[in-house]
């Protein structure tokens, strides 16, 4: 359920080809009418779009079992914070919640460090949609390329940050400092925590577990 487009985006290079978007209209949800929708199915409902700590934290409280950090592409409102700024948001002020319900994230995703960043934090799956699309120009040999090549540098980068398991990479593996990145967060301006983001690789092990390397 889609909940980060409650009205049509502002598309400026769209506007001037006189492209649009095929639904306009405000869309106006609340609580009350996912708790209806919920009662329709014994599905989970994932709401898609969540961009602050406070709404990943009112979904759970509502009862929602997983939510997918997104901004809609950047294409719905201009300095609107990332997925990965937002889930470092929520490991910064409730990192509870990425145990208590399931987090995913989609949206800036282009490289294998990128999906490590946010594995890092606690997220539970990465999405990843442009990169996708520009290769289906080429077809179904363009898509698989696409995974092939993503595939090969989660791989080799978490090989080279010392991580043999991705089901334990945790924070420690990322430095996050602030650069004084400024994106709105929708109810006020906000510094941003970074848009640079430090991986800090770590000894690598061999299977005897002695030291092979410290890149530390």
């Amino acid at each position: 359920m889609t909940v980060d487009s409650a009205g049509d985006g502002d598309r400026h290079r769209a506007a001037r080809y006189g492209v649009g978007s095929a639904d306009s209209s405000y869309t106006y949800q609340t609580w009350d009418y996912f708790k209806q929708l919920q009662n329709l199915t014994s599905l989970p409902i994932i709401l898609k779009g969540i961009m602050t700590v406070e709404d990943a934290q009112l979904a759970y409280d509502n009862g929602v079992k997983a939510i997918i950090l997104s901004n809609h592409g950047a294409r719905q409102l201009d300095g609107a914070p990332s997925s990965l700024e937002t889930a470092l948001e929520i490991h910064a002020e409730a990192p509870e919640l990425f145990k208590q319900m399931e987090i995913y994230a989609d949206g800036g995703v282009r490289y294998g460090s990128d999906v490590l960043k946010l594995l890092a934090l606690g997220v539970k799956a990465v999405g990843l949609g442009r990169s996708f699309m520009y290769a289906n120009c080429y077809g179904t040999e363009g898509v698989a390329k696409a995974i092939s090549i993503l595939k090969r540098e989660i791989s080799i980068d978490a090989a080279n940050l010392g991580v043999g398991d991705l089901k334990k990479i945790d924070p420690s593996y990322v430095k996050w400092e602030n650069n004084n990145w400024w994106s709105w967060r929708m109810d006020e301006l906000w510094c941003g925590f970074d848009s640079v983001y430090i991986l800090r690789r770590r000894v690598v092990y061999s299977l005897s577990s002695s030291a092979l390397w410290d890149f530390s």
